[in-house]
Protein backbone atom coordinates (compact mmCIF):
# COMPACT_ATOMS: atom_id res chain seq x y z
CA UNK A 1 0.00 0.00 0.00
CA UNK A 2 2.53 2.17 0.61
CA UNK A 3 4.54 1.92 -2.71
CA UNK A 4 1.29 2.38 -4.22
CA UNK A 5 0.80 5.96 -2.38
CA UNK A 6 4.32 6.24 -3.27
CA UNK A 7 4.01 5.76 -7.17
CA UNK A 8 0.89 7.76 -7.09
CA UNK A 9 2.59 11.24 -5.88
CA UNK A 10 4.99 10.74 -7.91
CA UNK A 11 3.15 10.56 -10.58
CA UNK A 12 1.31 13.63 -9.54
CA UNK A 13 4.26 15.52 -8.64
CA UNK A 14 5.65 14.81 -12.61
CA UNK A 15 2.36 15.57 -14.19
CA UNK A 16 2.49 18.88 -12.42
CA UNK A 17 6.26 19.57 -12.77
CA UNK A 18 5.09 19.17 -16.58
CA UNK A 19 2.81 22.56 -16.09
CA UNK A 20 5.77 24.46 -15.24
CA UNK A 21 7.06 26.33 -17.94
CA UNK A 22 8.15 29.75 -19.75
CA UNK A 23 7.94 31.51 -23.12
CA UNK A 24 11.01 33.72 -23.17
CA UNK A 25 13.11 35.09 -25.86
CA UNK A 26 17.05 34.05 -25.52
CA UNK A 27 18.39 37.69 -25.80
CA UNK A 28 16.28 41.74 -26.48
CA UNK A 29 17.90 44.58 -27.50
CA UNK A 30 17.01 47.92 -25.24
CA UNK A 31 18.81 51.47 -26.68
CA UNK A 32 20.01 53.56 -23.50
CA UNK A 33 17.62 56.26 -21.94
CA UNK A 34 14.61 54.20 -23.50
CA UNK A 35 12.99 51.21 -22.01
CA UNK A 36 13.59 47.70 -22.32
CA UNK A 37 11.03 45.19 -23.06
CA UNK A 38 11.22 41.47 -21.85
CA UNK A 39 8.57 39.67 -22.63
CA UNK A 40 7.71 36.84 -20.51
CA UNK A 41 4.55 34.25 -19.99
CA UNK A 42 4.33 31.25 -17.95
CA UNK A 43 2.43 28.57 -16.93
CA UNK A 44 2.24 27.07 -13.55
CA UNK A 45 0.18 23.59 -12.35
CA UNK A 46 -3.86 24.25 -12.07
CA UNK A 47 -4.21 23.15 -8.42
CA UNK A 48 -1.98 26.24 -7.97
CA UNK A 49 -4.74 28.61 -8.80
CA UNK A 50 -6.71 29.83 -5.77
CA UNK A 51 -2.98 29.87 -3.94
CA UNK A 52 -1.44 33.60 -2.99
CA UNK A 53 1.67 33.58 -5.14
CA UNK A 54 4.36 36.60 -5.84
CA UNK A 55 6.10 37.00 -8.90
CA UNK A 56 10.07 38.33 -8.90
CA UNK A 57 12.13 39.15 -11.30
CA UNK A 58 15.90 38.63 -11.17
CA UNK A 59 18.65 40.11 -12.90
CA UNK A 60 21.43 37.00 -12.52
CA UNK A 61 20.95 33.51 -13.53
CA UNK A 62 19.91 32.69 -9.83
CA UNK A 63 17.88 33.44 -7.29
CA UNK A 64 20.88 35.19 -5.26
CA UNK A 65 21.42 37.81 -7.88
CA UNK A 66 20.05 41.52 -7.68
CA UNK A 67 15.52 41.75 -7.68
CA UNK A 68 14.83 43.58 -10.52
CA UNK A 69 10.77 43.47 -9.78
CA UNK A 70 8.94 42.35 -6.93
CA UNK A 71 5.52 42.14 -6.86
CA UNK A 72 4.59 41.60 -3.45
CA UNK A 73 7.01 44.17 -1.84
CA UNK A 74 8.38 46.68 -4.70
CA UNK A 75 11.01 47.75 -1.72
CA UNK A 76 13.00 44.38 -2.44
CA UNK A 77 13.96 45.73 -5.63
CA UNK A 78 17.91 46.08 -5.51
CA UNK A 79 18.62 50.15 -5.64
CA UNK A 80 19.19 50.63 -8.98
CA UNK A 81 15.83 49.17 -10.36
CA UNK A 82 13.76 51.06 -7.86
CA UNK A 83 10.77 53.02 -9.42
CA UNK A 84 12.16 51.87 -12.92
CA UNK A 85 10.47 48.96 -12.95
CA UNK A 86 6.98 47.48 -13.79
CA UNK A 87 4.89 44.70 -15.66
CA UNK A 88 3.20 45.18 -18.80
CA UNK A 89 0.97 42.24 -18.41
CA UNK A 90 -0.96 40.80 -15.41
CA UNK A 91 0.68 37.69 -13.38
CA UNK A 92 -2.65 36.26 -12.95
CA UNK A 93 -2.81 36.28 -16.84
CA UNK A 94 0.37 34.16 -17.11
CA UNK A 95 2.08 37.25 -18.45
CA UNK A 96 5.30 38.14 -16.48
CA UNK A 97 6.92 40.53 -19.28
CA UNK A 98 9.23 43.29 -17.39
CA UNK A 99 9.61 46.90 -18.47
CA UNK A 100 12.51 48.51 -17.29
CA UNK A 101 12.34 52.38 -17.84
CA UNK A 102 15.45 54.68 -18.28
CA UNK A 103 17.50 51.60 -19.17
CA UNK A 104 21.25 52.16 -18.72
CA UNK A 105 24.04 49.89 -19.50
CA UNK A 106 23.89 48.92 -16.11
CA UNK A 107 20.79 46.96 -16.70
CA UNK A 108 22.68 44.78 -19.23
CA UNK A 109 22.97 41.07 -18.11
CA UNK A 110 20.88 38.17 -17.55
CA UNK A 111 17.35 38.28 -16.12
CA UNK A 112 14.88 35.11 -15.04
CA UNK A 113 11.41 35.18 -13.34
CA UNK A 114 10.44 32.96 -10.26
CA UNK A 115 7.18 32.40 -9.27
CA UNK A 116 6.36 31.63 -5.35
CA UNK A 117 3.33 29.84 -4.01
CA UNK A 118 4.19 30.15 -0.50
CA UNK A 119 7.08 28.94 0.70
CA UNK A 120 7.57 25.44 -0.28
CA UNK A 121 5.76 25.29 -3.63
CA UNK A 122 8.03 27.89 -6.54
CA UNK A 123 9.72 27.77 -9.71
CA UNK A 124 12.74 29.45 -10.85
CA UNK A 125 11.86 29.33 -15.10
CA UNK A 126 15.06 29.40 -17.14
CA UNK A 127 16.56 30.06 -19.35
CA UNK A 128 17.42 33.51 -18.78
CA UNK A 129 17.02 36.10 -20.88
CA UNK A 130 19.84 38.34 -21.76
CA UNK A 131 19.58 41.90 -22.14
CA UNK A 132 21.89 44.07 -24.16
CA UNK A 133 21.47 47.89 -24.19
CA UNK A 134 22.98 50.02 -27.04
CA UNK A 135 23.21 53.69 -27.66
CA UNK A 136 20.46 55.75 -28.10
CA UNK A 137 20.45 56.02 -32.23
CA UNK A 138 16.63 57.21 -32.51
CA UNK A 139 15.78 60.84 -34.09
CA UNK A 140 13.20 62.78 -34.65
CA UNK A 141 11.32 63.16 -37.81
CA UNK A 142 11.34 67.10 -39.62
CA UNK A 143 8.56 67.14 -42.10
CA UNK A 144 9.46 69.62 -44.55
CA UNK A 145 7.10 72.60 -45.80
CA UNK A 146 7.06 75.48 -48.52
CA UNK A 147 9.02 78.67 -47.02
CA UNK A 148 8.35 81.85 -48.81
CA UNK A 149 9.33 84.92 -47.36
CA UNK A 150 6.93 86.55 -45.17
CA UNK A 151 4.36 84.13 -44.99
CA UNK A 152 3.83 82.31 -42.06
CA UNK A 153 4.30 78.56 -41.93
CA UNK A 154 3.63 75.19 -39.86
CA UNK A 155 6.85 73.18 -39.29
CA UNK A 156 5.66 69.77 -37.87
CA UNK A 157 8.51 67.24 -35.68
CA UNK A 158 7.36 63.99 -34.86
CA UNK A 159 9.23 60.90 -32.78
CA UNK A 160 7.41 57.66 -32.11
CA UNK A 161 7.63 55.47 -29.12
CA UNK A 162 7.00 51.91 -28.19
CA UNK A 163 7.97 53.61 -24.19
CA UNK A 164 5.26 54.73 -22.41
CA UNK A 165 6.95 55.03 -19.27
CA UNK A 166 8.92 58.42 -19.10
CA UNK A 167 7.93 61.47 -22.06
CA UNK A 168 10.31 62.80 -24.21
CA UNK A 169 10.36 66.56 -24.19
CA UNK A 170 10.66 68.18 -28.52
CA UNK A 171 12.09 71.49 -28.44
CA UNK A 172 13.36 73.65 -31.45
CA UNK A 173 16.31 75.60 -32.22
CA UNK A 174 15.79 78.46 -34.63
CA UNK A 175 17.19 80.98 -35.92
CA UNK A 176 18.04 83.77 -33.17
CA UNK A 177 15.55 86.46 -34.56
CA UNK A 178 12.88 84.14 -34.20
CA UNK A 179 11.93 82.87 -31.33
CA UNK A 180 9.94 79.71 -31.08
CA UNK A 181 6.42 79.16 -30.52
CA UNK A 182 5.05 75.52 -30.68
CA UNK A 183 1.84 73.25 -29.77
CA UNK A 184 2.64 69.89 -28.71
CA UNK A 185 0.31 67.04 -28.91
CA UNK A 186 0.62 62.83 -28.35
CA UNK A 187 -1.10 60.31 -29.96
CA UNK A 188 -1.37 56.69 -29.87
CA UNK A 189 -2.01 53.91 -32.34
CA UNK A 190 -1.61 50.06 -30.89
CA UNK A 191 1.70 50.16 -28.19
CA UNK A 192 3.55 52.95 -30.30
CA UNK A 193 2.89 56.56 -28.98
CA UNK A 194 3.92 59.54 -31.62
CA UNK A 195 4.83 63.21 -29.71
CA UNK A 196 4.49 65.66 -32.17
CA UNK A 197 5.14 69.46 -31.89
CA UNK A 198 4.55 72.10 -34.60
CA UNK A 199 6.34 75.27 -34.89
CA UNK A 200 4.83 78.30 -36.04
CA UNK A 201 7.10 80.77 -37.86
CA UNK A 202 7.56 83.36 -40.14
CA UNK A 203 10.39 82.92 -42.57
CA UNK A 204 12.38 85.77 -43.81
CA UNK A 205 14.90 85.91 -47.00
CA UNK A 206 17.74 86.35 -44.52
CA UNK A 207 16.80 83.05 -43.05
CA UNK A 208 17.73 81.17 -46.35
CA UNK A 209 20.64 78.68 -45.36
CA UNK A 210 20.07 78.81 -41.51
CA UNK A 211 19.37 75.96 -39.57
CA UNK A 212 16.35 74.50 -38.34
CA UNK A 213 16.61 72.14 -35.40
CA UNK A 214 14.01 69.99 -33.92
CA UNK A 215 15.42 68.30 -30.64
CA UNK A 216 14.01 65.07 -28.45
CA UNK A 217 14.76 64.89 -24.76
CA UNK A 218 15.02 61.88 -22.30
CA UNK A 219 16.39 62.38 -18.76
CA UNK A 220 19.67 61.13 -20.07
CA UNK A 221 20.04 60.94 -23.52
CA UNK A 222 18.76 63.13 -26.27
CA UNK A 223 19.00 63.53 -30.20
CA UNK A 224 17.84 65.98 -32.89
CA UNK A 225 17.65 66.16 -36.58
CA UNK A 226 18.48 69.41 -38.68
CA UNK A 227 16.85 70.77 -41.91
CA UNK A 228 18.91 73.74 -43.44
CA UNK A 229 16.41 76.25 -44.39
CA UNK A 230 15.31 77.08 -48.11
CA UNK A 231 13.37 80.50 -48.51
CA UNK A 232 11.76 81.88 -51.63
CA UNK A 233 10.16 85.21 -52.40
CA UNK A 234 6.79 85.34 -54.42
CA UNK A 235 4.73 87.81 -55.53
CA UNK A 236 1.12 86.39 -56.47
CA UNK A 237 1.62 82.88 -57.98
CA UNK A 238 4.74 83.93 -59.82
CA UNK A 239 8.37 83.09 -58.39
CA UNK A 240 10.48 86.55 -58.25
CA UNK A 241 13.69 85.54 -56.23
CA UNK A 242 14.90 82.40 -55.03
CA UNK A 243 18.51 81.87 -53.32
CA UNK A 244 20.53 79.60 -55.11
CA UNK A 245 24.23 78.59 -54.00
CA UNK A 246 23.54 80.41 -51.00
CA UNK A 247 23.51 83.80 -53.57
CA UNK A 248 20.47 86.28 -53.51
CA UNK A 249 18.85 87.88 -56.93
CA UNK A 250 15.77 89.58 -56.07
CA UNK A 251 13.36 90.94 -58.43
CA UNK A 252 10.99 93.71 -57.87
CA UNK A 253 7.25 93.29 -58.97
CA UNK A 254 6.55 94.47 -62.66
CA UNK A 255 5.53 97.95 -63.04
CA UNK A 256 2.10 97.77 -65.02
CA UNK A 257 2.05 100.93 -67.66
CA UNK A 258 -0.78 102.93 -68.56
CA UNK A 259 -1.70 104.61 -72.05
CA UNK A 260 -2.69 108.14 -71.02
CA UNK A 261 -5.27 109.75 -73.44
CA UNK A 262 -4.05 112.36 -76.18
CA UNK A 263 -4.48 115.95 -74.79
CA UNK A 264 -6.46 118.40 -76.71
Amino acid sequence: MIGRSFFLLSLLQAVMSGEWSADTPGAVTAQNGLCARIPCHYTYPSILNNKPWTGILFNSESHKGPVAFHSKNPSLASTKFQHRTRLSGILRDNDCSLVIDNVTQQDAGPYFFRVEFGEKKLCNYHPVTQLSVTDFTDKPTIFAAELVAGKPVNMTCSFSTTCDGTAPTLTWVTPADEPPSASHSVSQQGDTLTYTSVLSLTPALKHHGQNLTCRVTYPTVSSEQTLPLTVECKYGDRLLCRNSNNLLAVLTPPRISQSLPPTM
